[in-house]
Formats: structure tokens, C-alpha cells, sequence
């Protein structure tokens, strides 16, 4: 009886341990699961582009496709990526990926410092995401950028995560979707946020296993090169407001794993080739940018805006804190009180970690489990004192905290917040140190902080109160699930809420039809390759739609002016309050005076007169209104070679008179 006994329970123990093998089989295979994802995205030439926002503007295509959506929506708030971004990478598959795009102004633009570009310069090493431009073409490029970030980041945020939870594995999996799909990148994926959340888990992945398996020299050769490749990337980012605060986490990081190492790690001859090789490279590299960019980089930091911009920090503001409680519902309705992007964070815990600090970041027992966890509260601290007391300015620009409005250093501290709450997840789940009456204590003061932030923010105006009560309670039942070891529970609710704020932000699309299918982009490339090299002017809103198309633009996005160009009208600056900025660039041709007017931080309006048209060389306009009707004026006159279409736009070729006759450019 016994022995039958035994039999049944080794019985029972196989099969309860069967789900955990096959998922630990699983969990060896993600390398090649990801090579395989990436494969298919590019295969059957997907993307996460909102640029069908185009059909908006421009909606006559030749291909009988109403849109290339095949899941999800467009986002108009993401013009950052479809109406800048993307155009960019599109724009220089059209140009072999220069460095200096000619299509941009009359000088054309450095595209290293626009948005990280596809560029056929050495600088590329640290942009892994655009590697595939170069073999796989224009649309597959774009393919290969958005397959290779998320599952690069999937991926990436496992390992640390496994670092930071000491290897749960199923916690990492869930959290590592939490890192990739969180709110906050997935709404700024192809912007600064997404690109330095990837290097920055990259970096703390490639810092802690060169001294964790510091006796396996492959090893430590392999996270050189990634600290290269990710150090690179997260350098050329260019966006001090993210660089700076993420580089003191990365600081602060690093520091505290060269302290916990420095017994357990014996330096070698390797040691010295290896970092001195990696700062070789990465300051040759830089040196090499400078010396190519200097004159855009400096011109960048020079405009108005943002360039001048200049932060004391300070900018307390209690409910900002919990913003991240309105990011399940803003992919299906948006916000009321500013844009999705705004409010877009990481999920965290971070005032019950707080509260719970006595127990598991203090005292010497297990001090080496606490370790990533007291790094991160620090920091988190650091940046709370940053948002809410700041510095005084002279020592804000010493500390380059200067560069950082609290209001982008929230997203900082929401993604170590998040790193933190994962890592206290998986030691209160380890070490079961809080005593009962305590985690219920730590429930009620959650409940009550997410209704006080909800309260006495602009949330009020945007949940109902079913909405509100709901909040409260799961948020408070999500806790709940954690300290009390629920981790079924907590799993599935925990990836609900991932799926709800991050799985529905972009769309999923197939091409890139929406800007080169359009029957307008075939007749302005027509043209361009019979007349090349003339300059373009899209009136109103396609500002940067024709630089995307290979076409030489006088009006686009810029990143920092073309002071050179301006100077031809403009020569004693009086209108460099305009045009000495980053920005969206709507342009006009008119009779009247040439006039200026600042729409936004970033975006300004010209109306050119015919006499400075001239100045500047525009051959052609694009536009919806009727301008042969100037042709009586005998001031310019305006051929239509096409148009309008079913989207009223018309394309004009502009000849200028010369001694009171028409002359033209041909």
C-alpha cells in the first residue's frame, strides 16, 4: 500500500512538473522564436506605422486599396512618427541614405541628428534597428526597423529582468512584455523614448554579465561589443530631456555593480584590451561624428527651441505621478486634458516599495539579494527630488539636469519605478518578510493614493465613477495578488492590463502605400525624374510629403534651420524668432509681402511673396488652391500639370518675369 502509495505521488509530481519542462524548453528556444518573428514581419512586409494618417490629406491612390491597415488604428497625436519620422526613413531610401539629405531645404539636413535616420556613414554601428535598410530595400527596411526593436527589446528586458528578479523565469516573461508594450513606448516607440529604453536595458544587460561571468572571456568580449553597439546608439539619440536622467540610472547602476564585483572580479590583460578597445571605437566613432555633424549639432543647440531651453526642475505635481492609471483606456478613447503621448508611463508600485522598505531594502540579511533594488530606489528618490525641490540653475547646468523638464524625467522615473516593483515582486515572493497586518495596511494606503491622485488631478474629468471605482479596487487587487503570493492570479491579471495599455497602440500595416501608392506621389516623382533637382513647395499640409519621395523641398520638417537659405530674404534676422527652431514648416506663394506667423513651439507658417519665391528658386507648387489665377497679374505665372484630384490638390510649374516678361526656367 504503501509503495502504490509513493508511485501515485511520483505520478502526480511528474505531471505537475511536465507544463514547467515544456515551458522551460520554450523559454531556451526564444532566440530562434524571435529570429523567427523578425522573419515573418519582414516577410510579409509589415510595419507599426500610423503614416496611413496620410490618407487624410492625400487619399487618391492607384492601386485600388482604401488602406493599408490591417489591425489597429492610425494615430494622428504620433505625428512625431508618421509625419516626421517615418518620412525621414522613407526619404532617405529614396536619396541611397546620405548623410547630408539634399531633399531638406536648399542646404539639405544632416539626417545622423534627425531622428536617428538610416545613413550610410559609420555612425550606423549604433543603429542596429536600421541595418536592414541596406539590404532589404524601402518598405522591408521599415519592416525589419519595427520586427527587430520589439522583439530586440522582448528579448533584452528577459535577460534583465531575469537579472533583476534572480531568475523567475515566468515573472521576467510577463514583465519583459511589461517593459516592451509599456504605454510609454509603445506611444513614442520610434522616438527618443523607445530608442533609449532599448540601449538602456542593452547596457544594464551587458554591465551586469561582463562581471557576473567575468571568467568566461567570450562572454566578456561579447558584452564589450554590445556596450559599443548599444552605447553608440543610446549617444546618438540626441535627446538630452531622456539622455540625461536615464545616463545617471545607467550611472548609479553601473557604480553600484562595480562595488558588489570588485572582490569576486580579477582583472586582466583582457580587461585592458577590451575597454580600451570599446572607448577607442566609441570615441574614434563620436570623433567622426563631430567632425561630420558639428555644424548641425551645434546649430540644433543654438535654435530657440528646444535648444534653448533651460530647466531648475521643481515642477511638483502629485496626480502626474499616477498617470499611468489612465493608459488602459487612452488607446480606445483619448485623453481629455492633453494628448496620449503625454500621459503615456510605465505601471508601478512605487509608493507601496517605499512603505515596504524597512522590510526588504534595509539590514545585512540577504544583502545580496537587495542589491538592484537598493540601486533603484535610490535613483527613484534621486528623480523625485529632481520633479518635485530641483536645483538651483547654476548647479542644474553643471549636473546637465538642466537639459531635463520634470516633466519628461517622469518617464525616467516610471521605468525604474517599474524595474523596481518587479524586483520587489520577486523578493517578497522569495523572502516573506512583511507580516500580514502590514500588506493589508500597504492595500488601504494604495487604494487611497490612486483616489487622491485620481481626485485632485485633471482624472477626474476624463474616468466616470464606475471607472474610478474600478481603478481603485483592481489596482488595489493587482497588489493584493503580489504580496500574498497569488502569482496565477497576479500573471493574469498583470498581462491583461499589458495587453489593454500596449497591444493596441500602433496599428498593423502592411507597406508603405499610403505615401507612395497615392496618385499625387507617382505624378510629383514623374516630374521630378524629368526636371530633377528643381525645388518644390507643398503648400499647407504636405510639407513633408514631398522630401519623402526623393523630391528637392523648400518647405519640410527640420530639425535646426537653414540659416543659409533664410539669409537670402532674410539677411539682418528679423525674423529669426520664426525659423531659428526645431519645426514643421507650412509655406505659402502669394502677391502680398512675405510674412511670418508661429503657429506653435514647432511649427511655423511663411507666406512667400512671388519676388522671394524666386530668390529662394521654386519651380514647382503643390496646392489645392487655383494659383493660374495670379497669371494676370503678370507677376508670376503658373502652369497646372496636373489636377485637381478627387483631394482638390493641383501641381503648378512657376515661371518669373524678367524685365516685365515671363521667362522660363527651362
Amino acid at each position: 500500500m504503501e509503495k502504490q502509495t509513493r508511485s501515485v505521488r511520483h505520478s502526480t509530481e511528474k505531471t505537475n512538473r511536465a507544463p514547467q519542462t515544456i515551458f522551460d524548453s520554450l523559454l531556451r528556444l526564444r532566440y530562434l522564436f524571435g529570429l523567427l518573428a523578425i522573419v515573418i514581419v519582414v516577410t510579409f512586409n509589415l510595419n507599426g506605422s500610423s503614416i496611413g494618417m496620410w490618407d487624410k490629406y492625400v487619399s487618391q491612390r492607384d492601386d485600388g486599396k482604401e488602406t493599408d491597415v490591417l489591425f489597429g488604428k492610425d494615430r494622428e497625436v504620433r505625428s512625431d512618427e508618421w509625419l516626421v519620422q517615418t518620412p525621414f526613413y522613407l526619404s532617405q531610401a529614396e536619396n541611397d541614405y546620405p548623410v547630408i539629405n539634399e531633399d531638406y531645404s536648399l542646404n539639405g539636413q544632416n539626417m545622423i541628428i534627425a531622428y536617428n535616420s538610416p545613413v550610410k556613414d559609420i555612425t550606423v554601428i549604433g543603429k542596429p534597428f536600421n541595418w536592414g535598410f541596406f539590404f532589404l530595400g524601402r518598405d522591408r527596411g521599415l519592416s525589419w526597423y519595427w520586427g527587430m526593436k520589439i522583439v530586440g527589446m522582448l528579448l533584452l528586458s528577459f535577460e534583465l529582468l531575469m537579472i533583476i528578479t534572480r531568475k523567475r523565469k515566468e515573472l521576467s516573461l510577463v514583465g519583459s512584455f511589461a517593459l516592451t508594450f509599456a504605454p510609454a513606448v509603445q506611444w513614442w516607440f520610434m522616438q527618443h523614448v523607445g530608442d533609449l529604453i532599448f540601449f538602456t536595458v542593452g547596457l544594464m544587460v551587458a554591465f551586469y554579465h561582463y562581471f557576473y561571468q567575468h571568467d568566461r572571456k567570450g562572454i566578456r568580449a561579447l558584452m564589450m561589443l554590445l556596450v559599443v553597439i548599444f552605447g553608440l546608439g543610446f549617444i546618438l539619440v540626441i535627446y538630452p530631456a531622456h539622455q540625461v536622467m536615464l545616463g545617471y540610472l545607467l550611472v548609479f547602476y553601473f557604480v553600484g555593480l562595480l562595488i558588489h564585483f570588485r572582490k569576486k572580479v580579477v582583472w586582466d590583460l583582457l580587461d585592458a584590451v577590451l575597454i580600451v578597445g570599446a572607448i577607442a571605437i566609441i570615441g574614434g566613432i563620436m570623433v567622426h561624428f563631430w567632425l561630420v555633424s558639428k555644424d548641425a549639432l551645434m546649430a540644433s543647440l543654438e535654435t530657440l527651441y528646444p535648444g534653448k531651453r533651460i530647466s531648475t526642475g521643481g515642477e511638483f505635481t502629485f496626480g502626474k505621478f499616477f498617470y499611468f492609471l489612465t493608459n488602459w483606456k487612452i488607446p480606445f478613447t483619448d485623453i481629455t486634458f492633453s494628448n496620449n503621448s503625454e500621459v503615456a508611463f510605465f505601471y508601478h508600485f512605487f509608493p507601496t516599495v517605499l512603505l515596504a522598505s524597512p522590510f526588504v531594502l534595509f539590514g545585512k540579511k540577504n544583502s545580496e539579494q537587495k542589491l538592484l533594488g537598493r540601486i533603484l530606489m535610490v535613483f527613484c528618490l534621486f528623480a523625485i527630488f529632481w520633479i518635485t525641490v530641483g536645483l538651483p540653475k547654476e548647479l542644474a547646468e553643471i549636473t546637465l539636469l538642466s537639459y531635463v523638464p520634470a516633466s519628461r524625467a517622469f518617464t525616467t522615473f516610471g521605468f525604474a519605478a517599474c524595474l523596481l516593483t518587479i524586483w520587489f515582486i520577486a523578493y517578497v515572493w522569495r523572502e516573506d518578510v512583511i507580516p500580514t497586518w502590514y500588506k493589508i495596511v500597504l492595500l488601504v494606503v494604495n487604494a487611497g493614493t490612486f483616489a487622491v491622485a485620481i481626485f485632485t488631478s485633471s482624472m477626474i474629468n476624463y474616468f466616470s465613477g464606475i471607472e474610478i471605482t474600478g481603478i481603485v479596487v483592481l489596482g488595489t487587487l493587482l497588489l493584493g495578488f503580489a504580496l500574498f503570493h497569488q502569482r496565477h492570479l497576479f500573471y493574469v491579471s498583470f498581462a491583461a492590463l499589458i495587453v489593454a495599455s500596449g497591444f493596441f497602440v500602433n496599428p498593423v500595416v502592411e507597406g508603405t502605400g499610403a505615401i507612395f501608392e497615392k496618385t499625387l506621389a507617382k505624378e510629383i516623382q514623374k516630374i521630378n525624374n524629368e526636371h530633377p533637382d528643381q525645388l518644390w513647395l507643398s503648400e499647407d499640409e504636405l510639407y513633408n510629403f514631398t522630401p519623402t519621395l526623393g523630391v528637392k523641398s523648400f518647405n519640410t520638417v527640420r530639425f535646426y534651420p537653414d540659416m543659409k537659405a533664410w539669409e537670402i530674404i532674410d539677411p539682418d534676422g528679423t525674423y529669426e524668432k520664426y525659423y531659428n527652431r526645431y519645426a514643421h514648416t507650412r509655406a505659402f506663394i502669394a502677391k502680398e509681402d512675405t510674412t511670418f506667423i508661429l503657429d506653435r513651439p514647432d511649427m511655423f507658417s511663411v507666406t512667400l511673396n512671388f519676388d522671394e519665391a524666386e530668390k529662394f528658386g521654386i519651380r514647382y507648387v503643390v496646392s489645392k488652391r487655383p494659383l493660374a489665377d495670379y497669371n494676370q497679374l503678370n507677376e508670376a505665372q503658373f502652369t497646372q500639370l496636373y489636377g485637381p484630384d478627387n483631394d482638390g490638390y493641383r501641381i503648378f510649374e512657376v515661371d518669373y518675369p524678367a524685365n516685365g516678361q515671363i521667362i522660363s526656367q527651362q
